[in-house]
């Protein structure tokens, strides 16, 4: 059993992830290679390169032979993702980035299947509070969290590399954050390979002993895309493989799910950690902790756990004092834990009796208005709950609310924002040309635009507090993400909600240029200056152009 997952799915299982004591109870649920930090700092090498292995179509037991992007670390050869890098507040994380994939292909502009420089990369810390910029005192070039490279820029191919340093504030809030790849024009199809890991920052929420004792699984839910037989169309491009923009930008919800279903989107079967449908045991009254990361580049997830509540404690990487609770929603509104591309979730599980319950994501509507789209449920996990062994210590007591928040996550009242300059903006995020979903490879008909990608369009004053609305004027409800500062999301299409803390946020479908949807937020300008973004998070879009740039200036 051992060895054929591990030649299945690519992965090698370490003596502690397989488990129990019946066939068929066996723990098949892996996690990537953890790196912490030491004496305050975690000094790590990512290699960018190939990865030849097996992954999982919708049915777990047909593999596929893939060859895709991929981070190998230190001397480890690449792997179907990035390892996890463990750091607290006040730490220092240093990161060599090297590249090793092929040269770019030609340009060939009469080629519209082909987009920008798909080997050409670079680093995004997804969520982290850290300097955007290029230090500027470092004898040797240092980098921040620095995507505003131009297209004659990036890490190359072919052994070009680049270190990037990033100073975890010490009242940076605890929770989950992950890295991938952000050069423009190329995030899309480098993402959609197997380009993402996960970043946990600890703080005092993670020393609250009930917390520490219980086992702390990482989910990074992936939907690589590759060339296969399910694929509509492969586009020259061989079995296995990611190389043209188009499989992606014509086909952005996936394919393989549900390819002849008329009530339902095709969608791109969901991997946890490259295993498809990966079994979890616990045991009856066992608590432990899982931390969801939704890396997808199109696809949202609505999280549900059969027969279980999912008690939330962290939205992105952003901490509350209070769980919010999710009961089993299959005969309750159908609404889960919904992560739009880039989403994160932190929540504590206690499992209840005995027998096999289902991690799903249920239906989901991602598109209503002039264009309905509804994303298949799909089974994501199995989890096998035993009878309790008494010889076995396990955490049995859920963490007591109020638990720990960092003083980082203030609100933002109407005074703060009044005092601190009240500046209001307006983004719109509008699909050029079209309201698809896909668009025409030769015409390119629906084109996503805010703006030419690094056009210095948000210029703030450090030391600001801004109230932003972004509106949408399409059907599909876009994923938002700003870096380097969080956002307090206050309002939803206008109508006040309770606020809540988050760097990615889903803007509501249905929007028209007559009637858009919208998300209103607060944000404050405190700790850095220099250029970083603003984008869609569904990257297919991002690279076609929605994105801007911010700029804080000094005082």
């Amino acid at each position: 059993m051992r060895l054929g997952i591990g030649v299945a799915s690519g992965i090698a299982l370490p003596a502690s992830f397989i488990g129990c004591s019946k066939e068929g109870q066996r723990q098949t649920f892996v996690q990537p290679a953890v790196l912490a930090s030491e004496n305050g700092v975690l000094d790590v090498t990512l290699t960018v390169s190939y990865w030849n292995g097996q992954l999982s179509e919708a049915d777990p037991e047909n593999k596929y032979p893939v060859s895709l992007r991929a981070y190998g670390y230190n001397t480890n050869q690449p792997s179907y993702a990035g390892p996890t890098l463990v750091v607290k507040g006040g730490d220092k994380l240093r990161i060599r980035l090297i590249n090793q994939l092929p040269l770019n292909p030609p340009a060939a502009p009469n080629d519209p299947l082909l987009y920008m420089k798909p080997n050409t990369t670079n680093l995004h810390t997804h969520g982290l509070h850290v300097f955007p910029g290029i230090y500027p005192d470092s004898k040797l070039a240092e980098y921040g969290d620095y995507v505003v490279d131009s297209n004659s820029g990036g890490v190359v191919p072919q052994g070009d590399s680049r270190q990037y340093v990033y100073d975890i504030p010490a009242n940076h809030p605890a929770g989950p954050f992950y890295y991938h790849p952000q050069f423009h024009g190329s995030s899309a199809i480098q993402v959609a390979s197997l380009m993402q890991g996960a970043i946990m920052v600890r703080g005092p929420v993670d020393e609250l002993p009930e917390m520490a004792q219980a086992a702390e699984l990482i989910f990074l839910f992936q939907a690589p895309y590759f060339a296969n037989g399910k694929a509509n169309e492969t586009y020259g491009v061989k079995e296995g493989s990611l190389e043209k923009f188009a499989q992606l930008a014509n086909h952005p919800t996936g394919h393989g799910l549900n390819p002849s279903s008329k009530e339902y989107l095709d969608a791109q079967p969901v991997l946890i950690n490259g295993v498809r449908q990966p079994t979890i045991v616990m045991e009856s009254g066992e608590v432990q902790r899982w931390r969801f990361i939704n890396t997808q580049t199109f696809n949202c997830l609505n999280l549900n756990l059969d027969e279980h509540v999912l008690h939330q404690y962290t939205m992105d990487g952003w901490g509350s004092a209070e769980y919010q609770e999710f009961p089993d929603a299959r005969e309750n509104g159908g609404k889960g834990i919904e992560l739009a591309a880039g989403n994160r979730s932190s929540v504590v599980v206690k499992a209840g009796t005995p027998g096999t319950y289902l991690l799903r994501s249920l239906p989901v509507t991602i598109a209503e208005g002039k264009q309905s789209a509804v994303l298949p449920g799909d089974v994501l996990a199995k989890m096998i709950v035993l009878e309790k062994q008494s010889k076995k210590p396990i955490a049995e007591k859920m963490p007591a609310a109020p638990l720990p928040v960092s003083n980082f996550l203030e609100p933002i009242s109407d005074e703060e924002f009044a005092r601190c300059g009240g500046k209001k903006r307006s983004i719109v995020f509008n699909m050029v040309g079209g309201d698809g979903l896909t668009q025409s490879s030769s015409s390119q008909s629906t084109d996503p635009q805010l703006q030419r990608s690094n056009s210095i369009i948000q210029n703030v004053i450090l030391g600001a507090v801004e109230e932003w609305t972004v509106f949408n004027f399409n059907s599909v409800s876009q994923s938002f993400h700003i870096h380097v500062n969080p956002m307090y999301v206050t309002k939803v299409n206008g109508e006040a909600i309770k606020p809540y803390w988050c760097d990615t946020v889903a803007l509501p479908a249905g929007g028209t240029s007559e009637n858009p949807t919208s998300i209103t937020f607060r944000m404050r300008f405190n700790d850095f200056v220099g250029p970083y973004i603003l984008h869609s998070q569904i990257l297919q879009y991002s690279d076609l152009g929605m994105v801007q740039r911010v700029t804080v200036v000094p005082l």
